[in-house]
């Protein structure tokens, strides 16, 4: 025979059927936000990793001076097969450039998004996401240097999940960058230089990555070699001997990037091979050399998700836990309410197994109807919102939605274990009195103690304050409720402003407007670069990566100055090896003045030693500063080098095939603005969102403190209280609290922000901190206050409806 104690489930939540809705909406809520994030983020990793076979996407390439002979490309190792990747670079009509790719049959095949490939010599298909920027549709018209096209596609090229210009670049670019592909016909009618890149597959490809990385780091060296010797010998050891300069194979190397070469030492290698007349037609310069692990436009979103689904993961425990306490409070003030019924129910035969199963069902049935709504939620609607943010940051290739185990575990499994641990451990604790304890009321489960003696205050003041004692577990939960909600309303308010901060301290802040990068400081006839332009001033500028700390391998960008340099503005004196860090560095990497830095080559092992002698404000990214003669020294070159010009204003009089890059502000807050336009669209959803749960997780737990004090409310009521006295009592109570704990959890909120977007940045390049003003803690705490005073009309509401015949029950 079927248990009769059951039939009473289905009358409790028609009886409840509020505050088990609002449960059911804040957990569906929170597991489907998660379950969303996990699978977007398992379908979309599925994706790529399947990109690399279905894409044939490259294990690297280079990009040479000239197009490669027969004789080179028969000279390149045996272990890998070379694809010519040539492109051509020209301007779109709005000032975007794009790179422009014949259609792609062998390698980095393309995926179309929307439409077809083009098949005339007047169509083209462009990126899918700068499309979206541009709002460029499929049927459009688009000018292309100079020349109209018709956009028969919106694709997303393989090894281009984030347009990342260059891969040194500081973030990608998906606005002033494009890339496209036309017929092979239309290519060769594009007016612009070609750029002469080749990409590569390994062979025999090995299985482990340090393996892969290995053959990278000797596969550099013999195509250096093989470039700066145009090929006329495929014999290593002969080539370093006709080179005569036995580091010339390391001089090619470092040059795939000016920032870390010696370029006196380049160049006077390149003049060397010159000289030998019978190959001078055959001799070629690597100009980039980019294995695929390294490549940031084929890694960079892969990496990024990893970040999203840790940080997800924190936030639903976090208010699964609150909820889970939810219950167990919701549990308890049942029991109590209850307790001549469990007493009853106890004396006539039913055990206390029985008792414990019936009381951990409806928590059960809560939180089971709230996983599979989320779940179904989460594979639909929250994972096509999380799909269209990744869709809108990141160029990705089509993908299929996935089962995904781990999204059922975290966002199932481990919420109903937690929710039933919780209440088993609140209902058993109760549930081991005897009947008659419950008959009695008596359910302390300690010794009695005395009532805490108030001070002499007002009657109302004094039942405020045994009320406020009387609920202080409630209040601690609502505590935690409203530090998730502000947590939340951290990141949709701090967030935007750190952004906002960010692009103005660097604006304040920024070196100059303008750093050109020369690829030689001597012109053709071997005379050094000048320029006549106003304010422009000498510089010196190399790349090194860390060796260590948060993030291991983080481009460091090192400056040389003149000594009274108007753009890098330090007076102290630096001895042999001291240098000054910016205070970006030294925020990511904690270090600070007398700390000892060891920094390194990219592509070698050379590594240098430093004393951090100083920090200079400089936001913009991770740098190291010392005097340009120090600068020499440190990297042996001759005296008096240098790597480019600084100057605020543009300089015109330098043969444009001199620079190797100019570095704008544009490029320095790409970072900020990439951001920003990914996620900005989607705060104020955030900031709506926050405003509706903190209604529900306040209500909810008000709703709790004012039913477990109904009886007290109609004792006072009977005595002659009015509705605006009594709410003076408790509405006024909680009102107090609620204002109190908003503004301790506004800088809790910000503290997890800071703390989350640290561990965020230590995974990405660059740096910047979060930045909260006065006005935004007050923004914050006023969207808070404003969801409660939405529950306090309804509190309002619910004491009045209080009725008097309540103080006559249960009396003892």
């Amino acid at each position: 025979m079927r248990n009769p104690i059951n039939k009473r489930v289905l009358r409790d939540l028609v009886k409840e059927w509020k505050k088990y809705i609002i449960l059911v909406l804040l957990m569906s809520f929170m597991i489907a936000s998660a379950s969303g994030i996990f699978v977007a983020n398992g379908s979309m990793m599925a994706a790529i990793d399947e990109s690399y076979s279905k894409y044939n996407i490259e294990d690297g390439h280079f990009e040479l001076e000239d197009e490669a002979t027969e004789d080179l490309l028969s000279a390149m190792p045996d272990s890998i097969k070379i694809y010519e990747l040539f492109a051509k670079e020209l301007e779109e009509g709005d000032g975007a450039v794009v790179r422009v790719y014949k259609i792609r049959n062998e390698v980095n095949k393309t995926c179309v998004i929307e439409g077809r490939l083009p098949e005339k010599d007047d169509e083209i298909a462009i990126d899918r996401m700068h499309a979206n920027n541009k709002s460029v549709v499929v049927g459009d018209n688009l000018k292309v240097g100079g020349r109209d096209y018709k956009v028969v596609g919106l694709i997303a090229m393989s090894d281009y999940s984030t347009l990342f210009k260059n891969n040194s670049d500081i973030m990608f670019n998906a606005i002033d960058f494009d890339v496209a592909v036309v017929t092979p016909e239309a290519w060769e009618e594009m007016d612009a230089n070609i750029i002469y890149n080749y990409a590569y597959k390994i062979i025999d490809k090995p299985s482990s990555e340090s393996e892969v990385r290995e053959f990278s780091d000797d596969l550099i060296e013999k195509i250096a070699v093989i470039a700066a010797t145009g090929g006329f010998t495929d014999n290593e050891e002969e080539a370093k001997e006709l080179a005569e300069n036995v580091e010339a194979w390391q001089a090619y190397l470092n040059n795939i990037d000016p920032m870390t070469a010696d370029m006196n030492k380049v160049n006077e290698v390149i003049n060397e091979l010159k000289e030998l007349e019978e190959y001078e037609d055959d001799i070629n310069e690597l100009k980039d050399f980019v294995p695929e692990y390294a490549n940031q436009a084929i890694h960079f979103a892969a990496d990024d998700f990893g970040s999203d689904q840790a940080m997800m993961g924190v936030l639903v425990y976090i208010f699964i836990a609150v909820l889970a306490f939810v219950f167990a409070i919701t549990t308890k003030n049942t029991i109590e309410s209850e307790a001549a019924v469990i007493g009853t129910l106890r004396a006539t035969g039913y055990t206390r197994s029985e008792m414990l199963r019936y009381y951990m069902l409806m928590p059960t049935v809560i939180t089971i109807i709230s996983s599979v709504a989320g779940n179904v939620l989460g594979y639909t609607l929250f994972k096509d919102v999380v799909v269209s943010m990744y869709y809108n940051s990141y160029s990705l290739v089509t993908y299929e939605t996935l089962w995904n185990a781990k999204a059922f575990i975290y966002t199932t499994v481990v919420p109903l274990i937690l929710v039933l641990i919780i209440n088993f451990a609140v209902i058993i604790k109760y549930i081991r009195l005897s009947p008659l304890r419950f008959l009695r009321r008596d359910l302390s489960t300690s010794k009695r103690k005395k009532a805490i003696r108030l001070p002499r205050m007002g009657f109302l003041s004094r039942f405020r304050m045994r009320v406020f004692l009387q609920n202080i577990v409630g209040y601690i939960v609502l505590f935690f409720g409203i530090s998730f909600v502000m947590l939340l309303l951290a990141f949709a308010v701090g967030l935007t402003e750190t952004l906002d901060h960010y692009k103005e301290t660097m604006t304040e802040n920024l070196i100059a407007n303008y750093q050109y990068v020369l690829k030689d400081i001597k012109d053709d006839d071997g005379n050094i670069i000048e320029t006549s332009t106003d304010g422009a001033e000498k510089f010196s500028m190399a790349g090194l990566v860390t060796v260590d700390g948060v993030h291991v391998g983080e481009p460091v960008s090192v400056y040389g100055y003149d000594d009274g340099s108007k753009y890098i503005d330090i007076n102290e004196s630096l001895s042999d090896q001291e240098i000054i860090i910016s205070d970006a560095f030294a925020n990511k990497f904690l270090l600070k003045a007398g700390d000892e830095l060891t920094l390194k080559e990219k592509y070698s092992d050379t590594s240098y030693e430093f004393t951090i002698k100083g920090i200079h404000t400089y936001p913009g990214g991770i740098a190291v500063f010392m005097p340009n003669d120090e600068f020499n020294k440190v990297f042996e070159l001759d005296e008096g080098s240098f790597s480019g010009f600084l100057s605020n204003e543009k300089i015109t009089d330098i043969d444009e095939e001199m620079i190797y890059m100019v570095i704008t502000k544009e490029d320095v807050m790409a970072l900020s603005t990439q951001i920003e336009h990914s996620m900005g669209n989607y705060m104020d959803y955030v900031s709506f969102a926050c405003l509706i749960i903190g209604v529900l997780v306040i209500y909810l737990l008000t709703k709790i403190i004012i039913e477990k004090n109904a009886g007290a409310i109609s004792l006072v009521k009977v005595l002659g209280y009015d509705n605006s006295e009594i709410n003076s009592i408790y509405i006024r109570l909680t009102t107090v609290i609620v204002v109190i704990f908003s503004v301790i959890t506004s800088f809790l909120g910000v503290g997890g922000l800071a703390l989350t977007f640290r561990v965020i940045m230590y995974s990405m390049s660059g740096w910047f901190d979060v930045y909260v003003s006065a006005l935004s803690y007050v923004k914050m705490i006023g969207i808070l206050l404003l969801s409660y005073l939405v529950v306090a009309f309804f509190d309002i509401l619910r004491i009045r409806k209080v009725p008097l015949t309540d103080a006559l029950k249960n009396v003892e």
